[in-house]
């Protein structure tokens, strides 16, 4: 199947992230749908009424890229919980009722296709960002799950890790005294170069290149994960 004849669905294109994707998937002749915070992403009914839509406008799902979080850069101490179990709740259980439900979708269709989550680099932690790193550290755990869980009905799981990019994720490097113009390549990264790797990802004829996690960082992150 080639990007022109991909269904996709992008959650979050009311974020800089979101928003290049859905660019880069339209501006590759591909049908779109796209969920906004007007969805309750850590809400499982929202989600699944959103997920059915999508699959209904669109005739069907092959790719799912999850785009909706956006950071929570605040001091450990006297953080009030509600906020941290809100960007928890958001960012990794929203990936996870959104893969769990296009998963549905692609196994009851016989299809099978991909979906890509996305991420902080700091899922490996730093300073102020406790709620970041528990629900990053979340996601890179739930991608290695999920290619086990999705992988016998022909869905194939992978995770961009994001750091060094000009988007509003770029206030957690800034927390962490890290600058893109820190990295190996001299300069932040861009949205656009963002979505390329993940309409790359997205390609069924990868085949075997699944449960990975993509550090797309310019080059900051020497862990192995």
């Amino acid at each position: 199947m080639t990007d022109e004849a991909q269904r996709v669905l992008v959650t979050g294109v009311d974020t800089m992230l979101g928003a290049a994707v859905n660019r880069y998937f339209s501006g590759r002749g591909a049908v779109t749908a796209g969920t906004t915070a007007s969805v309750d992403h850590a809400d499982g009914a929202a989600v699944r009424s959103a997920v059915t839509r999508a699959a209904d406008a669109m005739g069907r799902i092959d790719a799912l890229v999850v785009a909706h979080g956006l950071p929570h850069v605040a001091p450990v101490t006297g953080r009030p919980m509600a906020e941290f179990w809100r960007h928890v709740d958001v960012t990794l259980t929203g990936s996870f009722l959104y893969a769990q439900a296009v998963a549905a979708c692609m196994r009851d269709a016989g299809t099978g296709g991909r979906i890509v989550l996305t991420t902080s680099r700091w899922h490996i932690g730093g300073p102020s960002l406790a709620a970041v790193a528990a629900a990053a550290g979340g996601i890179v755990a739930l991608t290695k799950t999920l290619t086990r869980d999705f992988g016998p009905f022909g869905v194939g799981v992978n995770a961009v890790a994001v750091g060094g990019v000009d988007s509003e994720w770029s206030i957690c490097d800034a927390a962490a005294g890290v600058s893109g113009e820190a990295s190996p390549v001299g300069r932040s990264g861009t949205v656009d170069q963002a979505a390329g790797v993940i309409g790359l990802l997205c390609r069924r004829d990868l085949g075997a290149a699944v449960g990975q996690i993509v550090n797309l960082d310019g080059g900051l992150s020497r862990n192995r994960v």
